[in-house]
């Protein structure tokens, strides 16, 4: 496997805590990287060319610049790529960079990491694992405010629900089934975790 610069988790704490990531889009951060760390872990035993720690870095920060997207329009897959890349992370931003729309979609192939953040970020709603319905439900209520925008994104779905039919082909469960075994583990210690980083960084930063 070829060896790739990827921060550590609490790197990833210390990046969103630097950018100022609102606290919903923090939660959302660490829910996607449930799921793709889930997903990944199941599929990497047969398909061994998974960067598990690459996904779960791109996980945490696929929406690195989205808080500031809020005030500045910018395409924030798109900025948060680059701001990864030039932080000396190339890889893991291509596959931030990826989050909202693949290179390419091919239901035959074999997952990779790309493929696995992006349907990640599919299954969370604000901090809560969904199902792909419910998602595109939020997401055509939000963003669909022509009927071109309407049939673009169900386009996407559709290219997205064969991704899952891919996916979980390769896995013992159902998409249902990821909804009820996440739902039900306790993720606090993520939480607890990012707040330490954060006030370490608060108070390194005030003396």
């Amino acid at each position: 496997m070829m060896t790739f610069q990827v921060p550590t988790k609490a790197q990833c704490y210390q990046i969103m805590c630097d950018m100022k990531m609102m606290d919903h889009i923090v939660l959302h951060s660490m829910q996607v990287c449930r799921v793709a760390t889930y997903i990944t872990d199941h599929l990497v035993d047969r398909h061994n060319h998974l960067h598990a720690k690459m996904i779960r870095s791109a996980a945490l920060l696929h929406d690195i610049t989205k808080t500031r997207s809020f005030d500045t329009g910018e395409d924030h897959a798109l900025t948060g790529g680059q701001f990864l890349s030039d932080q000396g992370y190339p890889e893991v931003g291509d596959l931030v960079r990826q989050h909202v729309v693949l290179d390419e979609y091919n239901a035959t192939k074999i997952p990779a990491e790309a493929d696995i953040l992006n349907y990640a970020d599919k299954r969370v709603l604000h901090d809560e694992i969904v199902d792909l319905d419910r998602r595109l439900d939020y997401i055509l209520e939000r963003y669909a405010k022509k009927a071109e925008d309407r049939e673009r994104i169900t386009l996407l779905w559709e290219k997205t629900k064969q991704l899952e039919n891919r996916i979980f082909s390769e896995l013992p469960i159902s998409p249902e089934d990821l909804n009820r075994i996440l739902n039900a583990e306790n993720w606090s210690l993520d939480r607890i975790e990012y707040q330490t980083v954060c006030t370490l960084n608060s108070d390194s930063t005030d003396t």
